[in-house]
């Protein structure tokens, strides 16, 4: 399982393939990420993979299936999973099944290969695409016709919609994807388009997986921006639902202060409130960005964007989730999908594998993300397992605790301004304990005193133990201090 991982996002196109991948595995290892994420490794007609033409080969531009089965045992020998990702709910329009009418009832949206001959448009007329509104899914009022429009539309004109209600189609895909993980010994797989293939014929699929390997790890992309959605793909067989609620909330915040109850860190407070919907909430798999979406770092950033950078990862690497990391992340890579998604699926540049590579700001961040990378492998438990404690973000400052069999306090200044930390206000988690260890700087620091933070400073205090008699925090003019003991 992926519990206690963080996963690290490749497009091999741009990683230099599977033997690229593989040359890299001690930088990645050395960075401190746990799992590798690659992007679908299959034939396709396009260098993203998502189009699909061959469910039992790799793409010959990335390497052969030797070349993937190697990569997987040499990740292993450093301690890294591998994580498969296959798309279930279409296929590329160059199929073999496209061009065979004996497989069209394989397709909800029926490509006029098959219908209508190698001369004609990619669908019939009849034919439509999804209308990519995810919510009838879910919504109990949904009409038959809107739901049905976004289960079996077309993904997109090149991408025609599998019918994986089709027993025969079913079985080919759990066949399939069982032969990967026997012949590769793959750690877990990533399924593309979740929501938009029938749900009782995914809960079949994913439970015949889970019988047969209860330690296969499955993330599911559920790209809808509402907790309630998300939590609704945990609640049967699916591990890891792609927490984009999460995601837009890191992708406001960074523009704005914390000053407004939905500002800045707000959002962030304000998403985790709703963890109670989740079946479990640290299995579910969160990101600053990805492959389809603007990275962190847009374009044209400055240093203010750094910092929230830094920031942002280092919430994201302490809160109860499973995170993932897009490749380049540690080298400060930005860019937009506004004119085209090669702008944020850039090759990653080889002279970065090094710190003599690197510009001073590339090493300075990467020396950041490696620092709570590190930090996080040897304290992974915690993160996976520990409690979670929250304060409604004050004066600009978010504060939550994590605690198993040590403890942390994370505190980050969520304004462009300096801001006062007054340790008072978090008692209940800080009792008598005089200071701790910030894990970024390796500096001591006190919890007795106010502290000043710098703009969009955040600290990862490993807290000195505790075992305390303490006054409430509460405001007097709202109750009465109240003493209470905890011991850790």
């Amino acid at each position: 399982m992926l519990n206690e991982d963080v996963i690290y996002l490749i497009m091999p196109a741009r990683f230099g393939g599977i033997n690229g991948i593989r040359e890299r595995l001690p930088y990645l290892a050395d960075l401190g990420v746990t799992a590798l994420w690659l992007t679908p490794v299959f034939k396709s007609s396009s260098y993203h993979g998502y189009d699909i033409t061959d469910y039992y080969d790799v793409d010959p531009r990335y390497g052969t299936i030797e070349d993937y089965k190697a990569l997987v045992r040499e990740a292993h020998s450093y301690g890294l999973k591998i994580i498969l990702d296959i798309v279930l709910n279409h296929c590329g329009i160059e199929h073999p099944w496209c061009t065979d009418p004996k497989y069209k009832d394989f397709f909800n949206t029926l490509p006029a290969k098959v219908a209508g001959g190698p001369n004609s448009s990619l669908f019939t007329l009849n034919s439509s695409l999804t209308n990519y509104r995810l919510t009838t899914v879910v919504d109990p009022y949904a009409s038959d016709y809107d739901r049905r429009q976004t289960i079996e539309g077309a993904f997109t004109r090149k991408m025609p919609d599998l019918d994986i209600r089709n027993p025969k189609l079913l079985k080919y895909f759990t066949d399939c994807t069982q032969w990967w993980i026997e012949y590769t010994h793959i750690d877990g797989i990533r399924i593309d388009t979740f929501p938009y293939a029938d749900r009782e014929a995914m809960e079949k699929y994913l439970n015949t997986l889970h019988t047969r390997y209860p330690d296969l790890h499955i993330i599911g992309e559920t790209w809808v921006t509402d907790t309630p959605f998300i939590a609704s793909m945990q609640q049967g067989e699916l591990d890891s639902p792609m927490d984009f609620a999460l995601f837009s909330a890191f992708g406001y915040a960074k523009h704005e202060e914390t000053n407004e109850v939905w500002s800045g860190l707000n959002r962030i407070y304000n998403t985790l409130c709703y963890d109670y919907l989740y079946k479990n909430p640290a299995k579910v798999m969160a990101f600053l960005d990805n492959h389809d979406v603007n990275r962190f770092l847009e374009d044209n950033y400055n240093y203010q964007w750094i910092k929230s950078l830094k920031q942002s990862l280092a919430i994201l690497l302490t809160l109860p989730r499973i995170p993932q990391i897009y490749y380049g992340t540690e080298i400060l890579m930005g860019g937009t999908t506004e004119k085209s998604d090669n702008k944020v699926r850039k090759p990653f540049p080889k002279r970065c594998l090094t710190a003599e590579g690197r510009t001073p700001d590339e090493n300075d961040m990467h020396r950041f993300l490696k620092k709570i990378l590190q930090w996080r492998k040897k304290n992974s438990r915690l993160i996976a397992y520990g409690t979670m404690k929250q304060f409604i973000p004050h004066n600009g400052i978010y504060v939550y605790e994590r605690k198993l069999e040590e403890q942390i306090l994370v505190i980050a200044n969520g304004n462009n301004r300096t801001a006062t930390f007054h340790p008072e206000r978090y008692a209940e988690v800080i009792g008598t304990a005089a200071g701790g260890t910030d894990i970024i700087s390796g500096r001591t620091v006190s919890l007795t005193k106010p502290l000043r933070l710098s703009p969009r400073k955040v600290l990862v205090i490993t807290v000195s133990g505790y075992s305390i008699t303490y006054r409430s925090a509460l405001p007097l003019s709202q109750s009465e201090a109240t003493e209470r003991t905890f011991k850790l």
